[in-house]
């Protein structure tokens, strides 16, 4: 889920484009090429700000919905007219902290309730289109990414050699490094911004015993110190894997 603060966003998929002016909330579907542009608008700097969310829970969400039509592709979609009250509740799920602060179950309710609003708006995620490899691998790794996953453990849940893997992957353009260590650095950026872990923990929880030698993957990941993200001193941009230069995608 996101929002555009400021400047215009504009995402392909498919050949379609969709045009979010600031203020407009819209809904990117997981596991999906998408192509996007970020244009500032002078004085001011693009900004989006973004929520990440588990397809668990929206698929739990449109269950309880009912009569809820849920596309049967994942394509971007704007929520049209979010009422004030729910623009309230995307910005509290936001603020770091917020939803860690709550039993599991309080904050479960508050993204469904979230992602509620977003369908009665026109913004309902599509049926999950068969992953690549890489995004099968990466799910796996995100299912624990504290665990010392290797090549072996990826070949023998995929009932594949080694050399085979290796060689899919390859097709795929990527590699199994690359993928672990992308995917244990995504969810330490989100455990930096939403948790108030300390430092030292968030690395055990991506699979580094060394807090200095997580530190340093991180700063190589993303350019900057860990600390400086979680104390606000330093700003970043980010989106899947790519870096957008024209502005700032912020991730709570």
């Amino acid at each position: 889920m996101i929002q555009v603060q400021s400047g215009t966003k504009i995402v392909m998929a498919d050949d379609k484009a969709l045009r979010l002016e600031a203020g407009a909330y819209a809904l990117l579907p997981d596991y999906r090429p998408l192509t996007m542009e970020n244009i500032p608008k002078a004085p001011q700097k693009y900004q989006t700000l973004a929520l990440p969310v588990p397809r668990q829970l929206f698929e739990d969400a449109y269950i309880a919905m009912g009569s809820i039509a849920v596309p049967s592709r994942p394509l971007p979609a704007s929520a049209s007219n979010l009422p004030e009250e729910a623009a309230a509740l995307f910005d509290y799920c936001c603020q770091p902290g917020n939803l860690t602060r709550l039993p599991g179950a309080i904050a479960k309710a508050r993204l469904m309730e979230l992602i509620t609003w977003f369908a009665l708006c026109g913004a309902v995620l599509g049926q999950c289109e068969s992953p690549r490899l890489e995004d099968r691998l990466r799910q796996m790794i995100e299912s624990d990414t504290a665990f010392d996953w290797t090549l072996r453990h990826a070949a023998r849940a995929f009932n594949m050699s080694e050399a085979t893997l290796r060689r899919k992957l390859a097709a795929e353009n990527t590699g199994f490094s690359e993928i672990l260590s992308d995917t244990r650095m995504n969810r330490a950026l989100a455990l930096v911004q939403t948790t108030t872990l300390p430092m030292a923990q968030v690395a055990l929880e991506v699979g580094y015993d060394s807090p200095s030698q997580f530190s340093a993957r991180f700063k190589e990941r993303f350019g900057v110190n860990p600390r400086h993200v979680r104390n606000g001193s330093e700003h970043f941009e980010r989106i899947g894997v790519e870096v957008e230069h024209s502005g700032a995608d912020a991730l709570p």
